[in-house]
C-alpha cells in the first residue's frame, strides 16, 4: 500500500511539474520589464536550471515594487544563451559572476557568493535578496515599508516568529544537537563561540527572501563571523545551509530589523487568503498545481500592464 501511495505522489508531482513548465513558457513569451525608480536593489543568484523560474520571480515582484537596480549573480552553469534570455526580459539588468565573490576564509558554494555580493552592494543601497523559486502575488506593504525606512527583514518559517537572544537560541539548540546533525542546529548550538554573543540576536528564518539595509553588515564582519564559526565547527561549516544561517544572523543583528508576518509571507503549504508572497521550497514545490496557477496569474497581470 505504501508503495502505491508513493507512486501516486510521484505521478502527481510529475504532472504538476509539467503544468508549471507549460505555464513558464508564457512567462518566456511575456513582454520585458525594466528597472524603475525604487531606491533599492534586487539581487538574486541564478543557476542555469532556474533561469525561467527566475524570470517569473523577478517579473512578479516588479508588478508591485520597482527596483532601481536588478542584479544577477551568475552561477558557473549560466550560459551565453541564458545571459541573452535574461537581458531580453529585463532592461537594465546587471550581471556579476559568482567566481568574483569567493573570499579566503569564507566557504565557497552553497550560495555564499550571493551573501558576499550582498555585503558589497549594501554598502551603497538597500538590497532585497530574491530567490528564483518565489512568486509575489499582490501588494507587499511590509516590504515597501522596510525599504522606505531602511529596515532589514527576513522571511519567517512559522507563525509568530520573532528575534530572540543568541543565548536563548544556543541554549535551545544544544538540547537537540547530535553527531552528524544538520548544519543549522550545529551552528545555532555553537553561537556561544561569537564575541559578545549574549548581546546578539537571532531568528531561524529563510534566506530566500531577505532585506538588508544599507551598511547593516560588511565583508569584514562576515569574515570575522565565518572564522569564528569555522573554528567551532571545522569542515562542517562549509556544508549546505551555513549561508542561510549566516544570512539570518546578519539580518537579526541589523538595527530595527523585522520578521515578515507569517503566513502572509510563506511557502504554499501554509498559504492563507491573506498571503501575498509564496516561496516554493523544494519539498512542497509540486505537491499541488499552485506554482503553475501562480505563474499563469502573473502572466495575466503582465499582459494587462
Amino acid at each position: 500500500m505504501l508503495n502505491v501511495k508513493l507512486l501516486i505522489d510521484k505521478l502527481k508531482n510529475l504532472a504538476n511539474r509539467r503544468r508549471f513548465e507549460k505555464a513558464l513558457r508564457q512567462i518566456v513569451a511575456s513582454a520585458p520589464i525594466r528597472t524603475g525608480l525604487g531606491k533599492f536593489t534586487v539581487l538574486s543568484m541564478v543557476h542555469h536550471r532556474d533561469v525561467d523560474s527566475y524570470l517569473l520571480a523577478i517579473k512578479s515582484f516588479c508588478l508591485f515594487f520597482s527596483p532601481q537596480h536588478i542584479i544577477v549573480v551568475t552561477d558557473p552553469t549560466i550560459t551565453d544563451e541564458d545571459h541573452q534570455k535574461i537581458t531580453a526580459h529585463i532592461n537594465g539588468i546587471q550581471f556579476v559572476s559568482a567566481e568574483n565573490y569567493r573570499v579566503a576564509g569564507i566557504p565557497q558554494g552553497g550560495c555564499w557568493e550571493r551573501l558576499i555580493a550582498i555585503a558589497e552592494y549594501c554598502q551603497d543601497t538597500y538590497v532585497v535578496q530574491l530567490d528564483a523559486d518565489t512568486v509575489t502575488l499582490s501588494e507587499i506593504p511590509e516590504v515597501k515599508k522596510a525599504v522606505a525606512e531602511s529596515t532589514s527583514f527576513v522571511l519567517a518559517t512559522e507563525d509568530g516568529q520573532d528575534f530572540i537572544s543568541c543565548a536563548e537560541a544556543t541554549a535551545w539548540a544544544k538540547k537537540y544537537v547530535e553527531s552528524g546533525e544538520h548544519i543549522q542546529i550545529l551552528a545555532e548550538a555553537n553561537m556561544d563561540c561569537l564575541a559578545d554573543y549574549q548581546k546578539l540576536r537571532y531568528v531561524r528564518g529563510c534566506a530566500g527572501f531577505s532585506g538588508f539595509s544599507a551598511k547593516c553588515f560588511n565583508l569584514d564582519k562576515l569574515k570575522i563571523f565565518s572564522n569564528s564559526m569555522a573554528k567551532a565547527l571545522g569542515d562542517k561549516w562549509s556544508a549546505w545551509g551555513s549561508e542561510q544561517f549566516a544570512s539570518n544572523f546578519m539580518v537579526s543583528n541589523s538595527p530595527q530589523a523585522i520578521v515578515l508576518p507569517h503566513p502572509k509571507y510563506c511557502h504554499p503549504g501554509r498559504e492563507q487568503p491573506e498571503t501575498v508572497f509564496l516561496h516554493f521550497i523544494g519539498y512542497v514545490r509540486f505537491k499541488t498545481n499552485r506554482y503553475a496557477r501562480a505563474a499563469r496569474a502573473t502572466c495575466a497581470a503582465l499582459a494587462e500592464k
